[in-house]
């Protein structure tokens, strides 16, 4: 799907419309001295701390950028075929694996040679057990003697570095012994494989000495140190002891950036921070605030005199409010014309654009729920249908379902009547047609006003009702078929037309619906066979004891949840036709034989449909075929049977499991090949795959940890950084070579995600500062 090119939302009438309010507001402390005087100070104490911020912003910067080449570099380590197919591989010293290892090997490449701020790195392959280092390869045991964090056995090394996922995670720094030598190093650590299952670890180490010459350059003097904090609160590095960087409280800081005093040990400090956009960490420097505010604290001594000053920064101030407050409308009219099917924003009244883009889509979702209320009742009857049927499968998802469809099933036991309309079996045609469809609603209407509980209805043929009771069990045992036998009376006096009404158990379950309507079918067919009307239920029904129990509706019922691996209801649905075969109706053993041979039929009829061969059955049952001629044998042949249903769900769950694992394979392989594509989005890979995007969007998330988006952006950004370094292609032609439909859109994405411009970003490798790419 191509991206059509829109005007970009203009800022400037909705910078001055913001701006003008706070130009009037800040004009009225001139009419009050002490407002001035008060306001001089801050401002001036901001002037005092600016420098420290800006030096430190500068330093934030630096290391970001240091971060992000680490991220670059363990990211192409990461996504090489040869180091990401080296995972898998157990024995890596037999064959050609040997082979193998030298071909890994070159992907490491030379990057210390390039960045001198790496220390070393390594990829530790947990199956394996091996470090394929930049000049060597180690068994991992040989590799912890020449590289070790101290304090820390081998088991406990490798459980920090592949034990658990690492998504870009940096380790605080600690102190270690590499070759000999000690040295205090941050650790840079990106798993191999997947969320939850990590294969192995791309490793990269800092030098700690690098980071503290970096903080180092804040000119801290009179006993003022600087530290890095990271999101969880950890101290990653400081030029203060680990005691004296511990103070600092980072939830104490409000907002991202700033300045405050705060009391650290026995001594009153001006402390300084920045929160990086990157990571999120926090910057900090602490100054004895006799240094910081120096000026600060002769300018006390300053008159009212200074009204002319606080104008210049209250005007400062105006515009850098109105700035800050604009950027947010700008970003919700940018998306609004970029994600929209809308016309583009040409007009000044840019609140006006935003409550009719609003207005619209609210509109858009009113005319969709229309739509589904008018699909409504024709979803409800197929599922209502498939409820009585039996074929709902899965005892969490059905009752969702069916309140999607609105269908409340939140009732104590349930329970199926049909109504038949007797004196239609001649044949219908269009005027018999109409006047059943009467009948029924009349039907309907003395259902409700006779039953004060929940009930619902299915037209199941064109005579007859099935009407489900959802509370069953909540009125008197006679309750319920007193008021069908009211209702009965009632239709045949007002329709003058004989009805007969058959009423199958009521069970706890919502799945046992079918059973009750299995049940009231029985019923019925017999009230049909007797040729007679009125009420009755299952319980009434003349009991045939010399067959057994095993109708064809209960055997595909079966079937499907056997191949659905729904093993719980199966072992139900087991048990229950033992009670019955076994218990109730105390069958002859031939009847016995004769039922545990059509089930075990069922069995072999379902193996060949989860790749199972039939003789499988026939070997596991033959034991018990000399048993057969008594009761014991006979529920040892059963018990086999329900062990026979048991395997066949376990093989279906295993083949599930094993599904979603290729199904990833080629959502990664297929966004790999084809992200470049400006068609490749959530529809287009779901309909090439011929799954939903719902399904597709949760499944992608549950797997990677990663949402669809993100992922296809981060492969388009990685091909743009890697083009904008080594081509000389317009940037407008590398939006299109990976996969943007305007320049525009990939500029936004590119600032967005990498705080620069692409175009600062080449510039920036050209002048000897090179960007690598993530």
């Amino acid at each position: 799907m191509r991206i059509t090119k829109r005007s970009k939302p203009g800022g400037h009438a909705l910078f001055l419309r913001l701006l003008v309010p706070n130009l009037l507001f800040l004009l009225l402390p001139l009419l009050v001295g002490w407002v001035i005087y008060n306001q001089t100070l801050e401002e001036m104490e901001k002037d005092a701390t600016a420098n420290h911020r800006n030096m430190l912003e500068q330093s934030r910067d630096i290391l970001d950028r240091r971060l992000a080449e680490l991220a670059s570099i363990a990211m192409q380590l990461a996504n090489d075929t040869r180091i990401m197919q080296f995972q898998h591989v157990t024995e890596p010293f037999q064959g050609s694996n040997v082979n193998r290892i030298l071909e890994t090997r070159k992907s490491l490449g030379n990057y210390s040679l390039t960045n001198s701020f790496i220390f070393n790195y390594f990829v530790l392959y947990k199956n394996s057990d091996i470090v394929l280092a930049e000049n060597s390869t180690y068994k991992l045991a040989d590799f912890y003697g020449q590289f070790r964090y101290d304090q820390m056995d081998p088991d406990s090394w490798k459980q920090m570095l592949v034990g658990v996922y690492h998504q870009r995670d940096v380790l605080p720094a600690r102190p270690a012994t590499f070759n000999g030598t000690a040295y205090e190093l941050v650790t840079y650590v990106h798993s191999l494989g997947y969320p939850g299952y990590p294969q192995g670890a791309v490793v990269i180490t800092v030098d700690n000495r690098e980071i503290q010459k970096l903080l180092g350059a804040l000119q801290l003097s009179g006993g003022g140190w600087a530290t890095v904090i990271d999101d969880a609160g950890e101290t990653i590095s400081s030029t203060a002891s680990a005691t004296t960087a511990s103070r600092i409280d980072r939830s104490k800081l409000p907002g991202k950036q700033g300045s405050m005093l705060q009391t650290i040990g026995d001594q009153r400090m001006m402390v300084t921070y920045t929160t990086s956009s990157y990571n999120g960490w926090t910057y900090v420097v602490a100054q004895p605030a006799s240094v910081v505010l120096k000026k600060v604290l002769y300018i006390k001594n300053i008159t009212f005199t200074m009204a002319f000053v606080f104008l210049a920064l209250g005007l400062l101030i105006a515009y850098s409010l109105a700035y800050r407050n604009s950027r947010p409308l700008r970003t919700i009219m940018e998306t609004i014309v970029d994600r929209m099917d809308g016309e583009a924003y040409s007009g000044r009244d840019a609140y006006r654009f935003i409550r009719e883009s609003v207005s619209r889509l609210i509109d858009h979702h009113r005319e969709l729920q229309d739509k589904m209320q008018k699909q409504a009742p024709f979803l409800q009857a197929a599922l209502f249908e498939r409820l009585l049927k039996g074929d709902m499968m899965s005892a969490k998802d059905t009752p969702l379902l069916l309140q999607h469809v609105g269908i409340e099933t939140a009732g104590n036991g349930f329970a199926v009547a049909i109504v038949q309309l007797r004196g239609y079996d001649g044949g219908l045609d269009r005027t018999r047609l109409e006047e059943l469809d009467v009948k029924r609603v009349r039907i309907k209407d003395v259902l409700q006003s006779e039953y004060h509980g929940t009930i619902y209805w299915h037209d199941a043929a064109e005579d007859q009702i099935a009407i489900l009771f959802t509370s069953a069990k909540a009125v008197p045992e006679t309750g319920l078929p007193s008021m069908l036998a009211r209702v009965r009376e009632t239709i045949e006096r007002q329709a003058n037309v004989p009805i007969c009404i058959a009423l199958g158990k009521a069970y706890d379950e919502l799945l046992d619906v079918s059973r009750s309507y299995e049940e009231a079918r029985l019923v019925l067919d017999y009230l049909t066979w007797r040729n007679l009307s009125g009420f009755m239920e299952f319980g009434e029904l003349p009991q045939e004891q010399s067959g057994y129990f095993y109708p064809p509706d209960l055997e595909i019922r079966l079937g499907h949840l056997a191949k659905a691996g729904e093993r719980e209801a199966v072992d139900t649905l087991l048990e229950e036709l033992y009670r019955i075969n076994f218990e109730e109706r105390r069958l002859t053993i031939p009847m016995l034989q004769l039922f545990a041979n059509e089930l075990l039929g069922t069995v072999v009829k379902l193996m060949p449909q989860v790749q199972l061969d039939e003789r499988t059955a026939m070997e596991r049952m033959k034991p018990f075929s000399a048993d057969a001629a008594s009761y014991d044998g006979l529920k040892k042949m059963y018990a086999a049977l329900v062990g026979l249903f048991g395997q066949i769900c376990g093989i279906v769950n295993d083949h599930k499991k094993s599904q979603n694992v290729e199904l990833l394979e080629q959502i990664v392989a297929l966004l790999h090949e084809s992200f470049a594509d400006a068609d490749v989005c959530l529809d287009a890979v779901a309909d090439r795959l011929g799954i939903s995007k719902g399904y597709l969007s949760q499944f992608f998330k549950e797997q990677t940890g990663v949402n669809f988006s993100d992922y296809v952006e981060d492969l388009r950004m990685t091909e743009a950084k890697k083009l904008l370094l080594q081509t000389g292609l317009p940037v407008y032609e590398i939006a299109l070579r990976v996969g943007y439909g305007s320049s525009n859109t990939f500029c936004r994405a590119f600032k967005r995600l990498n705080g620069v411009s692409a175009t600062a970003f080449r510039g920036s490798s050209d002048e000897g500062k090179p960007f690598l790419y993530k």
